[in-house]
């Protein structure tokens, strides 16, 4: 049996016109289209004007700070004949160190790859040990875990009830 993806009737959070999200989008593809066809004048722009300055393109094509941010974290002037008064940065996502290209600085890529190697490991262990228990084994192990979590929820009700949660 097919999975079918119902569309959510929504209001572009840019122009406000109603259209059917599909994939959970909050922009119409009208107001997207005109972003891309946006970006692309400034992108234009550059291309003729090598050596402008951001705050030249800014001025020149209309573009907000916000949105050359995003396209510079994009990496999308990274090739750009675009000139750079003071190396303009922005925060890391994770530590806030400044940056010129990405989401977040080397050192918490760095960081985020050997967390996620970590994690990767624990994952195939945990399958490993999964499929060397029989399904009871398993399923008491599931108990368990539920019967601890189920614990957990009830001291925190417990404490909620007796107010210890109240605004002051």
């Amino acid at each position: 049996m097919a999975l079918i993806n119902i569309p959510k009737i929504r209001n572009c959070t840019k122009c406000g016109k109603i259209f059917a999200a599909m994939h959970g989008e909050k922009v119409c593809k009208d107001c997207v289209q005109k972003e891309k066809d946006f970006e692309e004048s400034v992108i234009t722009y550059i291309r003729e004007n090598p050596g402008s300055s951001v705050k030249d393109v800014m001025h020149a094509t209309g573009a907000s700070e916000k949105m050359m941010r995003r396209m510079m974290q994009d990496g999308i002037f990274s090739n750009a004949a675009v000139q750079t008064e003071a190396n303009p940065t922005y925060p890391c996502m994770s530590c806030g160190r400044p940056i010129t290209s990405g989401t977040y600085c080397m050192d918490c890529l760095s960081r985020l790859r050997d967390q996620t190697k970590r994690a990767a490991e624990r994952m195939q262990l945990r399958i490993k040990e999964d499929k060397s228990m029989s399904t009871i084994e398993r399923l008491d192990k599931m108990a368990e875990r539920e019967f601890e979590r189920e614990n957990r929820l009830s001291g925190i009700r417990r404490n909620f009830s007796k107010g210890m949660f109240k605004d002051h």
